[in-house]
């Protein structure tokens, strides 16, 4: 078991939606973009607006990063996790969001992404949120989280099997939808 900040670096974005003249154009992955979707895409629809070159050169995704919600409306939407699939020149993490990049020598992307699915390593974040009718979690509580950190190869292993399974999965799920569909269709309405 290792801390995330042992493994990873963690930054709080401050981009926001505003654009500002003066400032570089970009595009923004924002906490919706996260939140309703498990990986962030190239081919994601991201909202336009200007940043600093210094949150340019901070918050630009790279493959591997694993972007979380570090705010909420309800404590149980904490840590909900999206990775990054592809290098994203000029998209940005927005606010709200916490950007983890993992140190490779340590730490595979997605493995920390399929780990901050897990129950009791996402239940650290939720007991740390605070809040009442908005809640949030700092970065010192994010840093100090517990990991299990085995070996690259195992942690490679695993992944491959999780997204190996999980794909078998979709699959079925997509067939099933297709074939009630189909039955629709193919039935009357009354």
């Amino acid at each position: 078991m290792r801390k995330l900040k042992q493994v990873a670096s963690v930054k709080f974005s401050g981009v926001d939606k505003k654009s500002e003249e003066g400032e570089t154009s970009v595009r923004l992955c924002n906490y919706t973009d996260v939140y309703y979707h498990d990986y962030v895409t190239p081919e994601m629809d991201f909202m336009e607006a200007t940043a600093t070159p210094t949150e340019v050169s901070t918050f630009t995704l790279r493959k591997g990063d694993i972007l979380i919600t570090k705010d909420s409306e309800s404590w149980d939407d904490i840590a909900v996790s999206a990775y990054v699939t592809h290098d994203l020149e000029g998209v940005l993490c927005g606010y709200h969001l916490a950007q983890i990049r993992p140190l490779f020598i340590l730490a595979v992307g997605n493995y920390i992404f399929r780990a901050f699915h897990a129950r009791g390593i996402n239940d650290q974040f939720r007991v740390a949120a605070n809040g009442i009718t908005r809640f949030g979690i700092g970065k010192t509580a994010i840093d100090s989280s517990l990991f299990p950190v085995p070996p690259i190869p195992e942690q490679q292993t695993i992944t491959d099997y999780l997204d190996r399974e999980t794909s078998k999965l979709d699959a079925l799920i997509l067939a099933d939808s297709l074939m009630t569909w189909k039955n629709l269709i193919k039935s009357p309405v009354s």
